[in-house]
């Protein structure tokens, strides 16, 4: 299988300090204040949907509505809102975040772009909708977000990280290597930008750079289920699969809705010849992500022609 989805990076506590400083100014209503607070709570605990809720609740009392501000239902239509509230840019910002982990890259896009009408030079929201856009493998405009995230702060680890790892998908591995390499630069211990360098290394075909870089990763957070991944890919590429399954297992172990290590499990087993092991992986990888069958149709299919040649 190929490499893992995006790293996301979360800035919700950057998000905070801003808001900190709009109460200071006293433009921000306390109320929204509190409901965007309790926004990031729910993110903290992993309620993602509540998450939403109380965002839209921030966006709701920070935006300074006209007379039209409730619908025949009694919401409030935010399209016909004027916003005059900072905090708001912040809200939709990170309401784009929650919709990115929800797998809504269009709703994504949206709340972040109506950030970036209120705030024009908010990083993060150029952030999230590049790779909110690279997920949708829009790699040019994902590309042109991330840019000017980092022309807004040229020290954002997290934007250069996710410009390498668009970079990474469109296969430019040595663009996608000097982002990373600068992301390390600015912060040594990043965790992320080592195991995505290690994925970008592979793409090249250096696989021994690659699993040293995996190794990094591992030596900063031992619990990084998707290093584990990475490196038994690399021992599965040199045919060594009795390196790369335990490998396999141990991201399992650690994250074990990762449908990736379930799929390249899967096919290792299917090459070592256990078929029914191999099919019950597989089945966890679609369940987990439906949209890996055409890959997975195809890589199955090499792997049974090549066992029908060798008898």
């Amino acid at each position: 299988m190929n490499r893992p989805n995006r790293s996301v990076i979360l800035l919700i506590l950057g998000l905070l300090l801003c808001i900190f400083a709009s109460i200071a100014g006293g433009q921000s209503p306390r109320a929204a204040v509190d409901a965007y607070n309790r926004a990031a709570a729910c993110y903290n605990k992993g309620d993602i949907d509540r998450a939403i809720a109380e965002f839209t609740r921030a966006i709701e009392i920070s935006s300074r509505p006209g007379n039209s501000q409730r619908d025949s239902t009694g919401l409030f239509n935010l399209d016909q809102v004027k916003v005059l509230d900072p905090l708001a840019a912040a809200a939709y910002s990170n309401r784009g975040l929650m919709r990115f982990l929800k797998h809504d890259f269009d709703g994504a896009i949206d709340d972040c772009t109506r950030a970036l009408e209120i705030n024009p030079r908010l990083a993060d929201a150029y952030n999230y909708r590049g790779f909110s856009r690279s997920a949708k493998k829009e790699f040019g405009a994902a590309l042109d977000d991330l840019n000017r995230a980092l022309a807004i702060d040229p020290r954002s680890s997290e934007a250069l990280i996710n410009r390498g790892i668009a970079h990474t998908e469109k296969g430019d591995y040595d663009k996608a290597i000097a982002d990373f390499d600068q992301a390390i630069k600015l912060k040594s211990r990043l965790a992320d930008a080592y195991f995505n360098r290690g994925f970008a290394l592979r793409g090249k075909g250096d696989r021994n750079e690659a699993l040293r870089d995996f190794d990094r990763a591992l030596a900063i957070n031992p619990r990084l289920a998707i290093a584990y991944y990475g490196r038994g890919l690399v021992w599965h590429d040199l045919e060594n699969l009795v390196r790369a399954i335990p490998e396999f297992n141990r991201a399992i172990e650690l994250d074990p809705q990762l449908s990736l290590a379930y799929a390249s499990r899967g096919l290792a087993l299917l090459r070592q010849g256990k078929d029914s092991q191999a099919e019950q992986d597989i089945g966890l990888a679609l369940t987990f992500d439906p949209s890996l069958k055409t890959d997975l149709e195809h890589r199955i299919a090499l792997i049974k022609g090549r066992r029908q040649k060798s008898q």
